[in-house]
């Protein structure tokens, strides 16, 4: 009895630290995709201005 509640924690808590894990690399990559867009946005700001001098 006490074997089949320890391992029901055990793996409620895998599934909460799964969770956890997938949104904090879900926020980490949003931050990145926008990073990108970001600097990829510099780029083309750099570009154009070196085309129009």
């Amino acid at each position: 009895m006490v074997k089949k509640k320890h391992s029901a924690v055990l793996s409620t808590a895998l599934i909460v630290s799964m969770l956890a894990t997938g949104v904090i690399v879900a926020i980490q990559g949003k931050t990145t995709l926008e990073v990108a867009k970001t600097a990829g946005d510099k780029k083309v700001e750099v570009i154009k201005g070196i085309q129009s001098a």
